[in-house]
């Protein structure tokens, strides 16, 4: 069965930022743009794409030989029938491109991150894949990348005992536009439990403190901000914690010993307590790199032949979706605790 592909938005995620990876890394692993993951699988063919700039759309269009062409992607979500589309807008533009993709009958979506800048879009979102029955897959792709996967599967064999939290490093990142990746693999290594409450300090992207409007329309903060520190508890006990590292790291406390990710997922160190003073290091398994874009548009398809969920379902999203918006409500709330999911849906991050 072959699948008929589409894009909304033809920039960077679409497919150029494959020009930008120059160095090899374990993980960015070409293809990683939309288009080339889709060229790259015989299944799937990419036959349309929808971008405002009629320049803009000739020109990647010609260099990923697309033949469907439109201005607005309405027009062509009603002529070309298309099984799967993925969104690549920028996140304030992508919840309605979404929801009226799902709406058209469109089966499956690969949707960038962040999904969306309020939870109210959320709600919209998770309603409509519900009604439709539709399969989404996730930009965050750390849960797709073999590494992040191999770590899993050791996880979930209890060399370490079960795990209790995740610390990370934040670094100077933006909280939805790049640690809804971080946040997502957290939930991933821990067996993506269900987060019931957050409690955060934030500030502006420059350092600044961190302006939070609460008007007429709810809370709203012009920036996608950073985190200085998060803690996000779980419904079983287990907690998340992401503080202002100077790097990007995982690591995952265990009953019985820790395993330590550094730059992504090159290095993995499990080490096994024997005694508060005596630690092993254990061997990590053998992985092999490859493309996490392909792997998930794999899954899709999958989904789509199978009916089973993807590793990204819409749940899983909606999980770490509420982790951010709640990020928000509990530094407004100075740093107090907030229950999940948020009862005042009216939180809104402006996030590129």
């Amino acid at each position: 069965m072959s699948f008929r592909a589409g894009v909304i938005g033809c920039g960077r995620m679409a497919g150029t930022i494959d020009d930008e990876i120059q160095t090899q890394h374990n993980d960015f692993i070409l293809p990683y743009g939309h288009a080339n993951g889709y060229a790259a699988l015989a299944d799937v063919d990419l036959v349309a794409a929808a971008e405002t700039l009629p320049d803009k759309l000739n020109s990647w269009c010609d260099r990923f030989h697309v033949p469907g062409r439109y201005t607005d992607y309405r027009e062509m979500l009603s002529a070309e029938r298309l099984d799967i589309v993925s969104v690549t807008t920028p996140a304030h533009a992508r919840a309605q491109p979404l929801v009226n993709a799902i709406e058209a009958g469109v089966r499956g979506i690969y949707a960038e991150k962040a999904l969306c800048v309020s939870a109210i879009e959320l709600d919209t979102i998770v309603g409509a894949c519900a009604t439709h029955g539709t399969h989404l897959v996730y930009g965050a792709m750390r849960r797709y990348w073999a590494g992040f996967e191999a770590a899993r599967a050791f996880l979930d064999s209890g060399a370490l005992g079960a795990p209790k939290a995740a610390l990370i490093g934040a670094t100077s990142g933006s909280a939805l536009h790049t640690h809804s990746h971080i946040v997502d693999a957290a939930l991933y290594l821990l067996g993506d439990p269900l987060p019931v409450a957050v409690n955060a300090r934030l500030r502006g992207r420059d350092g600044s403190d961190l302006q939070v409007l609460h008007g007429a329309q709810g809370i709203e903060i012009a920036d996608d901000p950073s985190i200085i520190h998060a803690v996000v508890h779980m419904e079983d006990g287990r907690r998340l914690v992401c503080t202002d590292l100077p790097s990007l790291d995982i690591e995952i406390v265990c009953e019985e010993g820790t395993l330590r990710n550094s730059g992504d997922s090159s290095y993995w160190v499990p080490r096994k307590s024997q005694s508060r003073y005596d630690w092993q290091e254990l061997p990590f398994p053998a992985w092999q790199a490859r493309s996490g874009t392909v792997a998930i548009i794999t899954d899709l398809m999958q989904a789509l032949t199978t009916g089973a969920p993807t590793r990204s379902n819409i749940e899983v999203v909606r999980r770490g979706m509420e982790i951010l918006f709640g990020l928000v409500v509990s530094h407004h709330a100075g740093g107090a605790a907030v229950d999940l999911p948020l009862v005042d849906r009216n939180v809104r991050v402006m996030s590129h």
